[in-house]
């Protein structure tokens, strides 16, 4: 439901929420650079495939700030394949090889998870405007998250890659996850 709150997640002293948007209206450079690539690479099939994608194709800067994980099948999860550096250093955790379950704060993780979820049905790119609240810090943060699905079959999905951009509150988050993952002795 593009445009609509569809999904709000909270702690007690953290909480996330995002919008869904049509990605082919955004106007980043980036985020039209990345759907131009993955367009190309999918021709006429559902999604490209995994083994297609080159990093180097890519705007340099975003792919700290990029995560892919690989879908899981019975039961149903999506695993870390590989998680950027951004996302390690201001989330205050590492995640490669991990469960998108295993993120912390709980909230954060059920919204990127509900996230993930949508794009495996949708079969197609999603994005989605996230909210980011911190009771230690007065303002939201925003962050812009990119999805994009490939595929081993052309039938189902198999991975996803992410570009997050949370550059414009990258400060604000590193406390706010810093803080949310060390106060319950979480931090990794």
């Amino acid at each position: 439901m593009v445009g609509t709150v569809i999904q709000s997640h909270a702690d007690e002293d953290f909480g996330a929420s995002y919008v869904a948007q049509d990605p082919y209206a955004s106007d980043s450079a980036e985020i039209n650079q990345c759907l131009s690539y993955w367009d190309a690479l999918r021709g006429d099939r559902m999604a490209p495939v995994w083994n297609e994608f080159d990093w180097l194709q890519f705007p340099v800067e975003i792919i700290p700030y990029c995560g892919v994980v690989d879908v899981v099948r019975d039961p149903l999860d999506l695993i870390y394949r590989f998680w950027g550096t951004a996302h390690a250093t201001t989330m205050a955790q590492e995640l490669t090889g991990k469960s998108i379950r295993e993120m912390k704060p709980e909230s954060e993780g059920q919204s990127v998870f509900a996230q993930y979820m949508e794009t495996l049905e949708a079969r197609r790119p999603q994005m989605f405007v996230n909210t980011i609240r911190s009771a230690s810090l007065v303002a939201e943060m925003k962050e812009i998250s990119l999805r994009l699905p490939f595929s081993n079959t052309g039938e189902q999905v198999d991975q996803i890659l992410a570009f997050s951009d949370m550059r414009q509150s990258l400060k604000d988050l590193e406390t706010a996850f810093y803080e949310a993952t060390s106060s319950s002795g979480q931090a990794q």
